[in-house]
């Protein structure tokens, strides 16, 4: 049992346990107690200062990389002189330098900080996507797609390690539902954006220039504020108060497989690569990751395939992707208060094959703009808490984040297949494109239940073991060196 701490400290909030009547962790090792209301009146301030600032970058990421979508039905490819699938060429680029770095910055945000690692790959792919304004052809889209796909490789690994880093099982999810509502966000508030932009004409600066050159330059100014308003630590936050600071290393003291104070060690990150349940989520990932790419980059093109006219198309966009926002929040909200991921994810990929079928299968065009609205349900649950629920079911640190950003490296290879399987050719309503990504939203369903099974079987298998030895007399003691191997750790549904 941890050392108590007597009433004569109370000013630190986090109070003695009873004699005898210790608060039992999911790994089994006794907690100290943490007033519920000061800890959620401190986390909000995570959420306002970090989350907030995470997602708001998370946004603009989101908008220099997807832009590409809105300025192809703007007039880019004709003013360049694009042929052939070079637009589905450059899509893929950026992937090429993006997916082989997001593993390894996983693994080393801890060492090198999120702070300055967010902030610095920021700064390169808001500079980027400012030169595209000046590109005059395929070399120079190529070019700067290799680029950002490059600085952007840091962020999400960041904000997905970092969520698993400062947020328990119960939080991570809605706060993973908060960052994905920017992304949601940056879809709507994109096609906005390019519907006013690109109706700006001058003489030598077409409508998509001044989108490439608005949306990089936003990216640029907002850097700095990220600088000072992002915490450099979870423990030692600039915004917390000394009560604060001891109350968040408490919760770190009462899961020790949070492994907060892990040292880096290449034996924890290999640990990773020996787990299967990593194959089941890297699989998983890489086909909703199908559905993700392909949709929120081409829906444009399909939405103007239902009849609009290229900006109305964009416009046209935003209420899909609101209804997904509002959607993913309250999705995120009932994982978390309820317990289970599995579940919710296993609907929402209902809805994306349906969704999908319906594109494929339907000629009528309301029907058509209808299952856009379906499809898109689908899309942020199934991408978003799927990496909250592998940190939910992986204990210490440097395994963790291997894990995550190696799912995310894997998965994200779906960015390079995308641009081959959407295709110039088979536009606007990109049938096999369709038909693959919901395949692969099949098998992805057919990965949930096999989890969902796999996690039971062994929860229970592990409670008897405990009970055994309980009635023998010969308890088992928690190892949390043995991360979620350890027989007191509990998988998530």
């Amino acid at each position: 049992m941890k050392d108590e701490l007597t009433p004569s400290k109370a000013e630190s909030t986090v109070a003695h346990t009873t004699m005898g009547s210790p608060t039992d962790s999911d790994n089994g090792a006794s907690e100290i107690y943490i007033d519920p209301i000061k800890e959620r009146k401190m986390m909000r301030k995570f959420d306002l200062y970090a989350v907030m600032a995470m997602g708001v970058l998370y946004m603009m990421s989101n908008l220099d990389r997807s832009n590409l979508g809105n300025a192809n039905i703007a007039g880019m490819p004709e003013d360049i002189g694009l042929v052939g699938n070079q637009f589905g060429t450059a899509t893929t680029l950026l992937f090429a330098t993006y997916v082989p770095l997001e593993g390894p910055v996983a693994v080393l945000l801890k060492v090198i900080g999120p702070k300055p690692l967010m902030s610095i790959s920021a700064f390169c792919w808001g500079t980027v996507c400012l030169g595209m304004a000046f590109i005059s052809d395929y070399r120079g889209l190529y070019a700067c797609r290799l680029l950002i796909g490059l600085f952007e490789a840091g962020l999400i690994p960041c904000i997905n390690v970092y969520l698993g880093w400062v947020y328990k099982k119960s939080e991570r999810g809605q706060r993973s539902s908060f960052i994905f509502a920017w992304s949601a966000f940056s879809s709507a508030f994109g096609g906005l954006l390019a519907f006013g932009l690109t109706q700006i004409r001058t003489a030598n600066f077409e409508g998509w220039r001044w989108l490439f050159a608005i949306e990089g330059a936003m990216t640029i100014i907002f850097v700095p504020l990220f600088w000072f308003s992002f915490p450099k630590s979870p423990t030692e936050a600039w915004f917390l108060t000394e009560e604060e600071k001891k109350m968040m290393q408490a919760r770190y003291d009462n899961d020790p497989n949070w492994g907060h104070e892990d040292k880096f060690s290449w034996s924890e990150c290999f640990k990773a690569f020996a787990d299967p349940k990593w194959y089941a989520f890297f699989t998983y990932q890489f086909s909703v990751n199908i559905s993700l790419y392909g949709l929120t980059t081409f829906m444009p093109a399909i939405v103007r395939g239902l009849g609009y006219q290229s900006v109305h198309a964009n416009l046209m966009t935003v209420p899909i992707y609101m209804c997904s926002l509002v959607f993913f929040l309250v999705i995120a909200w009932l994982s978390d208060r309820t317990g289970y991921r599995g579940p919710y994810m296993a609907g929402c990929l209902v809805l994306l094959i349906i969704g999908y079928a319906l594109l494929i299968s339907m000629e009528n065009l309301r029907v058509r703009f209808f299952a856009c609205f379906v499809a898109a349900l689908g899309i942020y649950p199934t991408t978003g808490l799927s990496l909250m629920w592998l940190q939910d079911n992986v204990g210490r640190h440097y395994k963790r984040a291997t894990m995550v950003g190696f799912t995310l490296t894997l998965g994200n290879l779906a960015g390079v297949a995308v641009g081959q399987i959407f295709t110039t050719q088979t536009a606007p309503r990109y049938i096999p494109g369709l038909s693959i990504a919901m395949g692969l939203a099949a098998l992805a369903l057919v990965v949930v239940f096999i989890l969902m099974g796999s996690f039971t079987w062994v929860n229970r298998k592990r409670a008897a073991k405990l009970l055994a030895a309980e009635q023998a007399g010969t308890l088992i003691e928690p190892n949390p060196d043995l991360g979620d191997y350890d027989v007191h750790f509990r998988y998530s549904i």
